[in-house]
Parts: structure tokens; sequence; C-alpha cells
């Protein structure tokens, strides 16, 4: 009995590490938000005011770095066109495709 991996094992322990990091990464960008929002306040005696706005900008930014973290795991794959007209898959006259048509031609 042994450890057997598939040629998309590496891939896929590559993607969870990346994965394992979003909540890690969301909550820090929260929580330095919100510190220097407490810290520039202490400094400029806008007690809830900054404490508010960069909470919300660590919101922004650990949101970003969740969609970044997300993307990488998860490459977009650019769809391949077709290499000749016989295969191409829907209605053979393109006039019929739902989005050539306008929204008067519904009737026909």
């Amino acid at each position: 009995m042994g450890i057997f991996f598939t040629k998309n094992t590496g891939e896929a322990l590559r993607s969870a590490g990346a994965l394992s990091t979003v909540g890690l990464a969301f909550v820090f960008a929260l929580a330095i938000g919100f510190w220097l929002g407490t810290v520039f306040d202490g400094w400029l005696g806008t007690k809830p005011v900054l404490t508010i706005v960069f909470f919300f900008l660590g919101l922004a930014a650990g949101v970003l770095n969740v969609y970044r973290i997300v993307s990488q795991a998860f490459p977009r794959s650019a769809p391949s066109p077709p290499a000749n007209a016989g295969d191409r898959i829907g209605p053979a006259d393109s006039s019929d495709a739902p989005g050539d048509r306008e929204l008067s031609d519904d009737d026909r």
C-alpha cells in the first residue's frame, strides 16, 4: 500500500494551498484597516470617523485579495474557436441566434 499521485495532484495541492490563505488574508485586511483607523483617530481626535473609513478600506482590500487568490487558483481558459464551419454548434442560420435578433423579431 502506497500513495499514488496522478498528473493533476500537484496542481490540486497548489490550488488548495493558495485557497487556504483566503480566510486569513481577508481577516488580516479587516484587522489592519480597523487598527490604522483607530490609531489615526487617536492622533487626530476624530474618534469614530477614520475607524469606520479604514474599516471599509480594509474590507475592500480583503475582497480584492480574495478575488486575486481565487483568480490565480482557478485561471480562466479561453474557449478555442472551431476548426471549421462544420464543427460549429448551434443554428445553421446566424439570424436565428438569440443575440442577433431585435426585440421586435420575437413574434416570428
